[in-house]
């Protein structure tokens, strides 16, 4: 099993396919695994895709220390360069958005093009953990809390009610590629506290923006239809595309759509 062998960190990534790189970043403290429903195989066909574990997840080391935004993008940086990798598409997922315009930020000649699929830039009212999701971790515990609110970020109402058997091996997936709580709080931590909306217009290569168009509720402050919104209007060259009945985990289990904005942004 490949590891990139940091100071402080072993980081696990995986190689797959050829051609032009195409970088994926997860949601907040998963591994790569849910890549590897749709992703992996779709675009490894004409694309050397690379897929990596943030420290703290999956097969990479899991001590637990205070994360950063910029740590999971500096291991990412680190990861291209340890691969021999000039430039790359990046795309990522939620926090991994964040990772991704971060990127695209502090090393921008790694960067192609952006994807940022159900991100935004900072969560200004909601610093360190959310009140919410205290409550409902003690009163669901860790694993309850993760898949509640997976099911209720991740879906319509009526995609829940038509594909029980999807959503539950989707759970199944992210409950094994979850990180530890104590290391998942500490990614709710970075994830929360970090903010570089001041500097969006630095961004200049061409940026998909994604988002599902039912994904206007459920957050302790800025929801991600809201988030991504304003990518769109910050990010200089940003094209936003809704995707019609859609909530957050589209790409994992109706990448349809989504792969056929991608296709023609990056073709």
């Amino acid at each position: 099993m490949p590891h990139l062998k940091l100071a402080d960190a072993e980081i696990y990534y995986e190689v797959h396919g050829a051609g032009p790189v195409f970088l994926f970043c997860s949601v907040t403290g998963l591994d790569h695994q849910a890549w590897k429903f749709h992703q992996v195989r779709e675009f490894s066909r004409d694309h050397r895709v690379i897929v990596f574990d943030y420290r703290g997840t999956g097969k990479s080391s899991k001590t637990v220390q205070k994360y950063s935004i910029k740590m999971f993008t500096d291991d990412a940086a680190v990861l291209l360069d340890h691969l021999e990798v000039e430039q790359a598409i990046v795309c990522g997922h939620s926090m991994g958005g964040v990772v991704a315009q971060l990127l695209a930020l502090d090393y921008p000649k790694k960067v192609k093009k952006l994807i940022l699929a159900s991100s935004g830039s900072s969560h200004p009212e909601a610093k360190g953990i959310p009140l919410a999701m205290c409550r409902d971790m003690v009163r669901m515990g860790f694993e309850g809390y993760i898949r509640q609110h997976t099911i209720e970020m991740g879906w319509t109402k009526e995609f829940v009610v038509a594909h029980p058997d999807l959503i539950e091996k989707f759970l199944q997936v992210r409950m094994s590629g979850i990180a530890p709580l104590e290391n998942y709080l500490h990614f709710v931590l970075a994830r929360q506290e970090h903010d570089h909306t001041d500097r969006l217009k630095e961004i200049r290569v061409p940026t998909l923006v994604l988002v599902g168009d039912d994904e206007k509720h459920g957050a302790a402050d800025k929801t991600h239809w809201h988030a991504a919104h304003e990518l769109a209007r910050e990010i200089t060259n940003a094209k936003l595309v809704v995707l019609a009945g859609e909530g957050h985990h589209y790409l994992a289990t109706n990448p349809d759509a989504a792969h056929r904005a991608i296709r023609e942004f990056i073709e």
